[in-house]
């Protein structure tokens, strides 16, 4: 039997509904599955009979595995009742706006117009979840071809290991992205903070995928990348990569919006307070660090594969003002 297709999956729950088809498998080859068996196989996995049951209908005729949890719900997927029209000025106006939409610039648009037509205008916090959400499925990003350097982090919570680590709630992603069309051409993953990524690897990695008959990019870093991988540029021939003064994770989120692939996605570690850290509820499970990188390497696979064009041909200027 071929193994049940997961992507669709919150990755919390993937071992939960592992361990209910497994169990409805073993419930379902027996000869004549009868309440007994139910009671005992449900139990073994805490559910009761009754729902085990439904389970086990449901997988019989789908074999769907997203259909054996429940979906994970929240703030980022919610409009909080506002009104249709205001539903519409707000799309209406992002539209407008564009990839460059900004909540700065958009909000007081839309909170005017629903002010001249005496409607509620929506929450800052929910045009931003709209900004977001339209920025993910645009493709593209201003600005001319670049290659920028910088970070995301997943609310995505890792186990323990033997040694003595707590385990982690926020796994790093050390991305060099091409600009303006949103593809990842190395990156590197950790979900130990006593281990950041490396800058010096990620150079590495990325002087090793020039094509020297492309046109030159100028590879976009701030001072303290720069000073990180001081020697792996040097190496490449571009110790005149200078550091670049303004938000490099500003230009990314608003390049990649707030997920990558399937994946909800920080662009500042501050912003993961603990109020806003994402809560282990009912049927998650923290998973082992090998899984996280494997959802997380699925996730730029994903994203690269949405964008719609191949990786650019590139090579890095060897002198960046």
């Amino acid at each position: 039997m071929s193994e049940p297709d997961f992507s669709g999956i919150d990755p919390l729950r993937v071992p939960e509904a592992r361990r209910r088809i497994e169990a409805i498998n073993e419930y379902l080859a027996l000869p004549n599955p009868n309440t007994a068996d139910a009671k005992r196989v449900a139990a073994k996995i805490g559910l009761s009979p009754w729902h085990f049951q439904r389970l086990a209908r449901i997988w019989s005729e789908h074999r769907n595995p997203t259909m054996m949890v429940v979906g994970r719900r929240g703030p980022s997927s919610r409009d909080y009742g506002i009104a249709p029209r205001a539903a519409a000025i707000l799309r209406e106006e992002i539209e407008k706006a564009g990839a460059d939409a900004e909540l700065a610039t958009v909000a007081p648009e839309i909170e005017q117009r629903c002010r001249s037509e005496n409607v509620i205008p929506p929450a800052r916090a929910t045009i931003w979840n709209h900004i977001r959400k339209a920025r993910a499925g645009t493709g593209t990003a201003a600005g001319p071809p670049r290659i920028v350097i910088g970070r995301m982090w997943f609310h995505l919570p890792v186990t323990a290991l033997t040694d003595g680590w707590p385990g982690s709630d926020m796994p790093t992603l050390l991305v060099a992205a091409t600009l303006p069309e949103r593809i990842i051409l190395a990156h590197r993953i950790s979900v130990d903070e006593r281990y950041p990524p490396s800058v010096a690897d990620l150079i590495a990695d990325l002087l090793s995928k020039q094509s020297t008959s492309a046109q030159p990019r100028p590879l976009v870093m701030d001072a303290a990348d720069r000073r990180a991988a001081r020697k792996a540029l040097a190496d490449g021939g571009l110790g005149g990569v200078r550091p670049h003064n303004r938000s490099l994770q500003r230009q990314l989120a608003r390049a990649f919006g707030g997920r990558l692939g399937s994946l909800p996605a920080l662009y500042q570690r501050s912003l993961a307070r603990p109020e806003s850290k994402r809560i282990v509820q009912r049927q998650d499970e923290r998973i082992s660090p090998g899984a996280a990188q494997a959802v997380i390497q699925d996730a730029i696979h994903a994203s690269n594969i949405a964008i719609g064009v191949a990786a650019p041909d590139f090579s890095i200027a060897a002198e960046v003002d």
